[in-house]
C-alpha cells in the first residue's frame, strides 16, 4: 500500500475545511469542506471555486482573507488562506469567519425585531432578545419547542403542511417576502406581525431565519383610520342624498 506523502496527511488531517483547486475546479476536498458547504458528495463534483466564491484575490498567497459562500442561496462568512502549489494548482484552508459572525451576532442581540431560527422539523433553534419583549417567553422557555407555540391553532395544520414540503424539497413558499399574519403571545393573546423568512442550508438539512415585527398597534391605528373615514363617507353620501331631496322638493 502507497504511503500518504506529506501534502496527503497535511490535506487530510490538518484543521479546517480544506481544497486543492486547479484552475479554479475543485479537485480534491477534505471532510470538514463537505460538512462546511453542507451540500451532498455528489455535488461538489466538477464544482467551480467561482460558482461559489469570488476568486479573484486567490491568484497568490492569501492569508486570514474574509470572504463569503455561496451555497444554494445561503450566505457562509468564512476566513480563507490560499496557497500556491505550482502547475495552477493552489492548497484552499477555510474556516468560518468569527469576526463576520461577532457582527451578525450584535446585530441580531441589538435589534428591536423578534428573530428566531426554525429547523426543518419546525423546532425553535435560537431567539434574540427581542423575541421575548413581543412574544412574553424567556429563551430557555421555547429553546427546543416547536414553533407552534406562538401560531393560533387554526393555522397549525397549514403551518405542517408547510415544513413538511420544506424538509422535503428545500423549498418555502413565504421565502422572499414580507407578509402580515396573525401570532400568539404567551398569556393567549393574539397579535398582529409583519414577517420575512429566508431559507437555509447547513449539514443537508433545511433551517430558516424569521425577522418579526409586532404591528399591532399600527393595525388598530389602521383600522381606527378606516372607521373614521367610512363615518365621514357616510355623513357625506346622507348629505347627498337629503340635498337632492330637497332640490327634487323645491322643483314640485
Amino acid at each position: 500500500m502507497e504511503s500518504p506523502n506529506r501534502e496527503d496527511i497535511f490535506f487530510r488531517y490538518s484543521k479546517g475545511a480544506n481544497l486543492i483547486v486547479k484552475d479554479s475546479i475543485i479537485e480534491e476536498y477534505n471532510r470538514e469542506f463537505i460538512e462546511l458547504l453542507g451540500l451532498p458528495e455528489d455535488k461538489l463534483e466538477g464544482l467551480s471555486l467561482g460558482d461559489i466564491m469570488d476568486t479573484r484575490p486567490l491568484g497568490k498567497f492569501v492569508e486570514d482573507l474574509h470572504t463569503n459562500l455561496k451555497v444554494d442561496g445561503s450566505i457562509i462568512p468564512v476566513l480563507v488562506t490560499c496557497v500556491p502549489l505550482g502547475d495552477g494548482r493552489s492548497f484552499l484552508s477555510m474556516k468560518i469567519s468569527e469576526r463576520l459572525l461577532a457582527g451578525f451576532k450584535s446585530v441580531f442581540e441589538s435589534t428591536v425585531d423578534a428573530i428566531l431560527i426554525v429547523d426543518e422539523d419546525g423546532k425553535i433553534l435560537e431567539a434574540n432578545p427581542a423575541f421575548s419583549k413581543v412574544f412574553g417567553y424567556e429563551r430557555d422557555e421555547i429553546i427546543g419547542h416547536e414553533l407552534t407555540l406562538i401560531i393560533p391553532s387554526e393555522f397549525h395544520e397549514d403551518f405542517k403542511e408547510m415544513m413538511d414540503k420544506f424538509k422535503r424539497e428545500g423549498e418555502h413558499p413565504l421565502a422572499g417576502r414580507i407578509f402580515e399574519t396573525k401570532s400568539q403571545r404567551a398569556d393567549g393573546s393574539i397579535i398582529s406581525v409583519e414577517m420575512s423568512l429566508t431559507p437555509w442550508t447547513f449539514n443537508g438539512k433545511n433551517y430558516t431565519t424569521s425577522i418579526i415585527r409586532d404591528i399591532t398597534q399600527r393595525k388598530k391605528m389602521e383600522e381606527k383610520l378606516r372607521a373614521s373615514e367610512e363615518k365621514y363617507r357616510r355623513i357625506v353620501e346622507k348629505f347627498i342624498q337629503n340635498a337632492l331631496a330637497l332640490i327634487a322638493e323645491i322643483k314640485k
